[in-house]
């Protein structure tokens, strides 16, 4: 069982960016006149449903009056700007595990892609200033903007997937956001976790998460945190792994 492509998220996968959203998170309440003021724990909790990029969402009402849905709509697009302006204004490295996984990768013949529901721009300014006129040739494929709430077979990772010419069960996503895992699950490709929230609001998640050694026998192992087994796992088992 090979590993043909990897798909990285970008928040808390290749960049550490959770003081910068939780401070834009803040920033937009205040500026929408709320008196809400989170903590970290209050966004990982955020992040275990919604995401880093729309954390906010989190303090939202699953339905509201049209009347609010625009001041709802302002809040978010202030809670981007905000982040924007703060990786711009001091852009975050790229964390070092992140950085020895993708070369590791590469050298065995796997490619890279980056998936990521930030906007677009601000996706690039995070590459950009990290990886300057690499990108390009340690990306296979870089998507910003993308909808994770899109049908499976039409979604982000099966258009990335078609492009490259890759099954979707000879390709990884890792990300820390929920919407993107469950979306990779969706499409059937193996996926990792590195939320804290998947293990409680108060863990804090190691910076060395995962080599790629440690993923290709993850990959290759009938074990799962969901059901595991000293047997090999059906094919309709649940296939999500934790790191």
């Amino acid at each position: 069982m090979s590993i043909d492509v990897i798909f990285l998220g970008l928040d808390g996968v290749l960049f550490d960016t959770e003081t910068a959203h939780l401070a834009a998170c803040n920033a937009a309440f205040a500026g929408a006149g709320l008196s809400l003021c989170w903590d970290a724990r209050a966004l990982r909790h955020a992040v275990a449903t919604h995401g880093y990029a729309r954390a906010i969402d989190g303090a939202l009402p699953p339905t509201m009056p049209a009347r609010d849905r625009k001041r709802a709509a302002d809040m978010v697009a202030d809670k981007h700007r905000e982040f924007h302006h703060a990786i711009v204004t001091a852009p975050p490295k790229a964390l070092p595990a992140a950085l020895a996984l993708i070369d590791a990768a590469i050298a065995d013949g796997c490619k890279i892609c980056i998936l990521t529901d930030l906007p677009a721009a601000t996706a690039s300014a995070l590459l950009s200033n990290a990886f300057g006129t690499d990108v390009n040739s340690r990306f296979t494929v870089v998507t910003g903007g993308a909808s994770f709430d899109a049908p499976a077979a039409t979604g982000p990772y099966a258009r990335a997937l078609h492009a490259i010419g890759v099954q979707a069960s000879d390709a990884i996503a890792i990300d820390a956001g929920a919407p993107a895992l469950l979306a990779a699950e969706s499409a059937g490709l193996w996926t990792v976790t590195i939320a804290p929230a998947r293990h409680g609001a108060d863990v804090v998640r190691p910076r060395q998460f995962i080599t790629y050694d440690a993923l290709r026998e993850l990959h290759a192992s009938p074990y799962s945190h969901l059901a595991p087994s000293p047997s090999p796992a059906p094919a309709a088992a649940p296939r999500k792994l934790a790191a």
